[in-house]
């Protein structure tokens, strides 16, 4: 059989060595950063203006005060005293209309405030919310609570909603997923659909283990105003990740399904599926890296992202790199002599054409520094590589990073840029010829992780520092995913959980984020109006990240934090610690000095961590 892109998830080690640890243990470190919760001005707002109704004495521990945050429609005046974020300068979307929309009616009153819903007073709690402000669930980046629903939601409001149901479709990628089930090499079925309604078959997929546990997290624990999330699975077939093959995928599935949303995993022509979906009138949720924001606003309203658009991303890159890099002096370098004398920089990108947002990520950054700065980095001396993404990689020979690494060190390259794209053959060249220059690198959700940094030679990766949107983890049992997760599941296998169940979480706690700031009457501009209703307020805590829309935005993270590897960490296995303890910075607020000036060497470790990805010559 010829070469072939064999994309393995596996569990690592380190997953499973913290599977049966303490979940209620907290560091010293994390004790010293209480949470901020991210809509607190949200609250503060109402307790000024609403005084009265938010400090109603409680006759009964059992019931609770409602906070929702849902803006009235013009037309729709709220009952008495109903809670929302109409004084928070609320943004719409150009090109979004309101009211109903294909396939359903708006019921009259779009996202407005129907009887029986949204008063401030005590009702009898539905919903389980903790925290002071109350918030949805123990997730610090969770919705105000709204913990009582009790009135008409509109019924079929929209395509894929109706009275009782609101049909969500999970479109995954098929692989191979060597130890991330109980079975190892155990194959996604592809090109086959799951409702995930029905009773699971026997040996059915960790994917769907998964997702079943989300399901019933998700709608016990979230505001639905009396309708089931109800959760459907399609496979990807293998092999077929080309737009024709997306567009073929978008239209069976809303033929069979006719979704209110879609959630996915996939990479790969992505954003192909997604146009035909939107097309039809579909919401779609991914974390993807690296969305350009002219996507987001071909279709308003209809695909929203986790991560920052690529635009921001490199903009937060770009500041940093011309605050603490650019006309800075070497500071970490392994070659001997260079600390503190000038500094040369050299960039690598990736080739890879399956890969297009890396490339245009690379264009941007050179744009933004040369505008920001006056540094020309598309002029330094550069180099490529042809496959982005994996720890290991046989299908490629390793010569061009040979090539690459003893053409730096002739010309003393002293900092080698590294705009996102995986790539170990680098490393491991330079530490064969000794050479350890500094390398700088903007993170793409898997660059940051530990076990791909652990791949790298260990002499030349001690001097990389990276920049990441991702939120600090200090303790994987901490992380937000995992505590939702071992509540629905108290005894879930930990690769599956890893793997399966968190890469996921953050688009579908957007997605149940969106519907209930949406309100009863569910539709995708009252989801819009309900998202661009969140406040803006900067993140205090490395775990939780500013998470707010500006006016025709789409995506959530408006931060990032900057890490740096150290070789030495965890028994010698190593780790990202955390520059200034993990503290997030917008684009244009990095701290001055250079790249080390904040780095302490006890600084807490991040445990963020990502599967391993192998790219080989597939067995005959």
């Amino acid at each position: 059989m010829g070469e072939s892109g064999v994309n393995a998830a596996a569990a690592v080690s380190e997953d499973e060595e913290q599977t049966q640890a303490s979940r209620s243990a907290r560091s010293e470190w994390a004790r010293r950063h209480p949470p901020l919760v991210a809509f607190v001005v949200a609250l503060a707002l109402a307790v000024i203006v609403m005084p009265s109704s938010l400090n109603l004495p409680q006759a009964d521990p059992a019931t609770t005060l409602e906070f929702a945050p849902i803006p009235p429609e013009d037309d729709t005046p709220p009952p008495p005293m109903a809670g929302n974020l109409q004084s928070l300068s609320l943004a719409g979307s150009d090109g979004l209309e309101q009211g109903g929309a294909p396939g359903g009616s708006d019921g009259g009153g779009g996202g407005g405030v129907g009887p029986g819903f949204g008063g401030i007073g005590a009702n009898p709690s539905t919903k389980r919310c903790v925290g002071n402000p109350p918030r949805q669930t123990e997730d610090r980046l969770a919705p105000p609570c709204v913990a009582f629903f009790n009135g008409d939601n509109g019924g079929a409001t929209y395509q894929g909603v109706t009275r009782d149901e609101i049909r969500i479709l999970f479109y995954l990628e098929g692989v191979t997923n060597i130890n991330a089930c109980t079975e190892p090499n155990k194959r996604t079925p592809d090109g086959q659909y799951f409702d995930l309604a029905l009773p699971p078959e026997p040996g059915e997929h960790c994917a769907l283990t998964a997702l079943r546990v989300w399901q019933t997290y998700f709608n016990d624990r979230y505001q639905t105003y009396n309708r089931f999330a109800h959760f459907f699975v399609y496979f990807s077939p293998r092999d077929t990740e080309t737009p024709a093959a997306r567009r073929a995928d978008a239209a069976d599935n809303f033929a069979r399904i006719k979704p209110f949303a879609v959630v996915t995993t996939e990479t790969t022509q992505v954003d192909e599926y997604f146009r035909a979906m939107a097309g039809r009138g579909v919401l779609a949720f991914d974390a993807s890296f690296g969305r350009d924001a002219r996507f987001f606003n071909a279709f308003p309203g209809l695909i929203w992202g986790f991560l920052p658009t690529i635009q921001l991303q490199a903009a937060m890159f770009g500041g940093l790199l011309c605050r603490k890099v650019v006309g800075q002096p070497v500071v970490s370098s392994g070659n001997p002599g260079e600390d503190g004398g000038p500094r040369k920089l050299g960039l690598v990108y990736t080739t890879d054409e399956s890969r297009p947002d890396l490339r245009a990520f690379k264009d941007m950054i050179i744009a933004d520094v040369e505008r920001r700065c006056g540094f020309d980095l598309g002029s330094v001396p550069t180099h490529t590589f042809p496959s982005a993404g994996y720890n290991v990689d046989t299908a490629n020979p390793p010569g061009y990073a040979t090539t690459a690494m003893a053409d730096f060190q002739a010309q003393g390259v002293t900092t080698i840029i590294w705009p996102g794209g995986l790539e170990t053959n680098f490393s491991k060249a330079a530490g064969t010829r000794g050479y350890y220059p500094e390398v700088v690198i903007a993170g793409d959700r898997i660059m940051e992780g530990r076990s791909a940094a652990r791949d790298q030679d260990q002499s030349f990766w001690h001097n990389a520092f990276v920049m990441t949107n991702l939120t600090a983890e200090l303790s994987r049992q901490e992380r937000p995913c995992e505590v939702a997760y071992r509540e629905t599941d108290p005894d879930a296998y930990g690769p599956t959980l890893t793997f399966q169940g968190c890469p996921i979480y953050p688009s579908i706690r957007q997605l149940f984020t969106g519907i209930q700031v949406a309100g009863p009457r569910l539709t995708p501009a009252t989801m819009d109006r309900g998202f661009h209703a969140i406040p803006h307020v900067a993140s205090t805590d490395p775990a939780v990240p500013a998470c707010f829309y500006e006016v025709n935005d789409y995506t959530c993270v408006k931060d990032a934090m900057f890490n740096k590897w150290d070789r030495t960490a965890e028994q010698s296995q190593g780790c990202y610690r955390l520059i200034q303890n993990g503290l997030r910075h917008p684009a244009d607020s990095w701290p001055a000095g250079n790249v080390d000036a904040q780095y302490s060497p006890d600084a807490p470790c991040n445990t963020y961590s990502t599967a391993q990805r192998f790219r080989g010559t597939a067995p005959t």
